[in-house]
């Protein structure tokens, strides 16, 4: 794993596409501004600097979508219907049902985040929240369960996204989180 970066802009960066990734509302605007403010505060590199220019891009998108198309295409994308998978599966099992599951919500269960989402702890806004914890708290574990879990498995699931979604803002974070593969990757 590349560890040219602010472990701090790094984890804000993750932040920021985990809250991409949940239900839509009104002040969320206001929070991604925050975020990306205070990612600029930690640019220390090139790849912090990308890591902004990509964040700045979904905003731009995020600002140019009317919230209640916003709010269409989340419940299209990733709520299930009565009887059917959602359009796009947000649980890493259900991405790759063949992850090691034990190691996975051990990790979880021992988390302290585990306690603020006890209902679905294999989502990817969590697992993002999760990866960016130990992004700062343990660098070393950080780049085995980068390796484990999300090297492979995530630029599958952006590539879905970016084809499924009818909205630039999904698609935007699903080049994002892609860049952001690759370059913890390079």
């Amino acid at each position: 794993m590349n560890t040219d970066f602010s472990q701090k802009a790094l984890s804000l960066a993750l932040q920021f596409y985990s809250r991409t990734l949940k239900y839509t509302y009104d002040e969320l605007s206001y929070e991604f501004r925050n975020i990306l403010r205070e990612i600029e505060k930690n640019i220390n590199t090139h790849f912090d600097n990308t890591l902004a220019a990509s964040i700045l891009d979904v905003i731009n998108f995020y600002q140019g979508e009317d919230m209640k198309d916003l709010q269409a295409e989340f419940t299209r994308l990733f709520t299930p219907v009565e009887g059917d998978e959602p359009f796009i599966s947000l649980q890493l099992l259900d991405l790759n049902p063949l992850l090691d599951s034990v190691d996975l919500f051990d990790r979880i269960y021992e988390s302290a985040l585990f306690l603020e989402n006890e209902d679905m702890p294999d989502s990817l806004p969590f697992i993002l929240d999760y990866f960016s914890t130990l992004i700062v708290d343990d660098l070393e574990d950080a780049e085995i369960f980068f390796e484990k879990y999300l090297t492979t498995l995530l630029p599958q699931w952006n590539e879905v996204l970016f084809k499924g979604s009818n909205l630039n803002f999904y698609k935007e974070v699903a080049k994002g989180l892609n860049e952001l593969v690759y370059l913890l990757a390079g």
